[in-house]
């Protein structure tokens, strides 16, 4: 994306929906902290670090694994972009919203699925079967 489309640059895919806008953010969503790229490298190294260590001591849930995944997976994936150019690509503009990229929706996802599923879901068959038991047929 930031070899074909120059900073700045956009793009529309969905007319008046949609946009590949091509920016560049320095600070931390909606573009807090701007520039102050070692303390938010600092910050994503520990929490990778805390949600891989929640990994090694095992899920009692299989949805919690895919929550916490998902929140890792889009940490590791800004943190790459921080240590390698010094900001963040952003790309994905719905003009409603600040331009945004696929590891902040993963970060995004991951917790509100996590909040959700933690407030309203109940244990699938399999959690419970997982988990000792016993159902009915």
């Amino acid at each position: 994306m930031r070899v074909w489309l120059p900073l700045g640059s956009s793009v529309p895919l969905l007319p008046n929906t949609l946009y590949i806008t091509h920016t560049q953010n320095p600070g931390a969503a909606f573009g807090l902290f701007p520039n102050a790229t070692m303390l938010l490298v600092v910050v994503a190294l520990f929490v990778s670090a805390i949600l891989l260590w929640l990994g090694r001591q095992g899920f009692d849930r299989r949805r919690v694994a895919v929550a916490t995944g998902m929140m890792l997976g889009g940490a590791l994936g800004n943190l790459i972009d921080r240590i390698r150019l010094g900001a963040v690509t952003d790309f994905i503009d719905l003009r409603v919203w600040p331009i945004f990229n696929l590891a902040d929706t993963a970060l995004t996802m991951g917790a509100f699925l996590l909040l959700w599923w933690g407030a309203f879901a109940t244990p699938s068959q399999n959690e419970r079967r997982e988990e000792g038991v016993q159902l009915s047929s």
